[in-house]
């Protein structure tokens, strides 16, 4: 739980970062960084928001039992709540570093902030304080514009950072850095748990959705195409290449988006059975997973210099985030004194807990 939670949270701090940041002279501060601070109600807002995120990436529902679960001796709920803090931490010392440069936004994003609150009146009748969350915290429609222009103050901050123009643009070198640290290649030769449905020409048959149609088989059928997958992994681990199973074997219908071989970066994934199986691998090494989805044989492979700019790899979608994960973990490191210097005051944050903040899926937690 607590590498998974992780790396989700890396995955999308990018959509997730944004600043809040108030004066205390109305609100009490639950964290403050120098005349920066971010109130107890919009500190338990994001609380809210994550809350919602950490149970639908997890898969799991409002249940007391998760949240009392622990891992290594730390419950899920005081896990989480820290993995959560440590990103709001980001959105106050992203603000307070974009009021640092005296940066400004443009007329064009308030008006794209205009818009956004519009449409999100729209979406709950026209009252936004009326959403469960809202109602619970007190927070009004002046508390949501400020948090949306935050959010907008922190994307100009990265722009201002690492723009194309930016004062720390990052090289390729940077780049091609990270790949290599945090990037698998691999092969892969699936065999579904059934049979494709095919024409008299032997082509697959598509249903009205675009969908290939696929049929049960029987126990001999699956057991057939067991016997196979493990042929193919005893002449891999002897030496055969992987490449000309994939094409004869596999039924991976996107595998021609994959001409180099799949790629995995280990920030991205949630635990999933392939990935999990091919890090363990070292290169070279195959092994294979029998599945209620189905056969893989996988093997992992050396990884190619600068794939990520490739365009042949484009069609996989495996780099799509390859830009933002870099530019987080640049941006990471330098605001990180920052984070370190603030202040957290565990009498206005101990009022909040994330098990008993509402759970809803409103509009809210769109970032």
């Amino acid at each position: 739980m607590k590498n998974t939670a992780k790396k989700v949270l890396i995955c999308l701090l990018c959509l997730l970062i944004s600043a809040s940041v108030f004066s205390c002279a109305k609100k009490e501060a639950a964290m403050t960084l120098d005349n920066a601070s971010v109130p107890g109600s919009i500190y338990a807002y994001y609380l809210a928001c994550y809350k919602q995120y950490w149970l639908t990436a997890l898969g799991q529902g409002d249940d007391p039992a998760f949240w009392a679960a622990e891992t290594d001796g730390v419950k899920n709920a005081d896990r989480l709540t820290q993995i959560s803090e440590d990103a709001i931490k980001k959105r106050l010392a992203s603000n307070y570093l974009f009021d640092a440069f005296h940066l400004k936004l443009t007329d064009e994003e308030y008006k794209s902030i205009d818009y956004m609150i519009t449409g999100i009146k729209v979406s709950v009748n026209g009252d936004i304080e009326d959403d469960e969350v809202f109602k619970t915290l007190g927070l009004t429609e002046d508390d949501l514009k400020t948090i949306l222009i935050m959010d907008a103050k922190v994307g100009a901050l990265q722009d201002h950072l690492y723009g194309e123009d930016g004062e720390r643009k990052i090289s390729d070198e940077t780049k091609e850095a990270y790949y290599q640290e945090n990037y698998y290649r691999f092969r892969l030769v699936y065999l579904m748990d059934g049979d494709f449905v095919r024409d008299e020409a032997g082509n697959i048959v598509y249903n009205e959705n675009g969908n290939a149609e696929v049929t049960e088989i029987s126990d001999e059928r699956y057991e057939e195409k067991l016997g196979i997958a493990m042929d193919i992994l005893s002449k891999v681990r002897a030496g055969d290449d992987i490449n000309k199973y994939v094409e004869e074997y596999s039924e991976q219908l996107e595998k021609d988006d994959y001409k180099n071989g799949h790629y995995l970066c280990s920030v991205n994934e949630y635990g999933s059975l392939i990935s999990a199986a091919v890090m363990k691998l070292k290169t070279g090494e195959a092994g294979m997973l029998d599945t209620k989805y189905g056969i893989y044989v996988i093997q992992r492979i050396e990884l190619d210099p600068y794939a990520w700019k490739n365009e042949e790899n484009k069609a996989g979608g495996d780099f799509y985030n390859f830009e933002t994960l870099v530019l987080e973990k640049e941006f990471d490191g330098y605001i990180k004194p920052y984070c370190d210097k603030i202040e957290t005051d565990r009498a206005v944050t101990d009022k909040y807990k994330m098990e008993e903040l509402p759970y809803t899926f409103s509009w809210q937690y769109i970032f």
